[in-house]
């Protein structure tokens, strides 16, 4: 199943947690290489991906990889999740990620977690991209998922600029200036 994963989730490990009741070391894990599990759990295509290359999908049905995401990633929001704000050291690099879809929010999130200063510019009034504008409501709930998400990124110390056109309200020279 992991070969399916694009972000490389350890799913037997994340699974084998769930299964040890420890459902706070399954989101830790899922985290360590996936910033949107919430988001993930929701709207990847699992069917296509990892649960394809799932072994027991040869003789039967696939695990369930995608809804037990979910179910993790909604039980730690619906408990109160803590997540710990990084600390930068004083010559930490700065980056700017132009643009605050599902890509700009991944890498804003792992830049973070490896001690970097991250500054998301978005050009529209919300960021999350096609999760906020292109996803609907039914299938992606905003306030529930897609902003807490987001929030959770703002903890780890991740910036977000909106209504930051890049070229009219920024100059790529003041972003690298700065």
């Amino acid at each position: 199943c992991r070969k399916g994963c694009p972000v490389e989730i350890d799913i037997p490990a994340f699974i084998q947690h769930i299964k040890n009741g420890d459902l706070d070391a399954s989101i830790a894990k899922i985290k360590e290489v996936n910033a949107l599990p919430a988001v993930c759990g929701r709207v990847c295509p699992q069917e296509e991906q990892c649960e394809k290359y799932c072994v027991l999908a040869k003789k039967g049905e696939a695990v369930a990889i995608g809804r037990l995401e979910r179910y993790v990633a909604d039980t730690s929001r619906q408990k109160g999740e803590v997540v710990e704000a990084l600390t930068y050291s004083a010559d930490a690099q700065k980056v700017a990620v132009i643009g605050s879809g599902p890509a700009g929010l991944s890498v804003a999130g792992d830049l973070a977690k490896k001690g970097y200063q991250v500054t998301i510019y978005e050009a529209l009034h919300l960021p999350g991209g096609v999760l906020m504008y292109g996803i609907p409501e039914f299938r992606l709930p905003k306030d529930e998922v897609v902003q807490v998400e987001i929030n959770n990124l703002r903890k780890l110390g991740v910036k977000i600029i909106v209504n930051a056109v890049i070229g009219s309200t920024f100059t790529v020279d003041e972003l690298l200036e700065e």
